[in-house]
């Protein structure tokens, strides 16, 4: 079930799981550059994370007791597709698990879920703007 840090804990991992630092043919960077969240509607909001070699937009709507999320994760050229494919592959065997969709290309991977929630879209938003706060920080 979704709860107030699940934007913490679901967003940093995906960042910091699609950053790298094995190879120069991966993300080299963790280190978050940027983060922004922002309601675009009543019940959906955006959470922007940049990295140095990987941007991750995650939109979340809250409806109920149901929170559609979608993850597009983007690669810079210069990460190779096999790298990209590799966390593609580890994304897939968790998308299983969880029930959700998962596309890949050579340089994205999108996940879209649903997961129950008892949090309001008010404190999901906070909860985003909190996350991006204490990764630049």
């Amino acid at each position: 079930m979704l709860k107030k840090a699940f934007l913490i804990s679901a967003t940093t991992a995906l960042v910091f799981s699609a950053c790298g630092s094995d190879n120069s043919a991966s993300p080299s960077g963790s280190q978050v550059l940027s983060c922004s969240a922002n309601a675009i509607s009543d019940d959906t909001f955006i959470l922007e994370i940049v990295t140095e070699n990987v941007t991750m937009t995650t939109t979340t709507t809250i409806s109920g007791n149901l929170a559609n999320i979608e993850y597009d994760i983007s690669y810079d050229p210069e990460v190779s597709a096999a790298y990209v494919q590799q966390k593609c592959e580890e994304n897939k065997q968790e998308a299983q698990e969880k029930n959700a969709q998962i596309i890949c290309s050579d340089h994205s991977i999108n996940i879209k879920e649903v997961e129950p929630t008892d949090i309001s879209f008010e404190d999901a938003l906070k909860s985003a703007e909190n996350s991006c706060r204490q990764m630049i920080h």
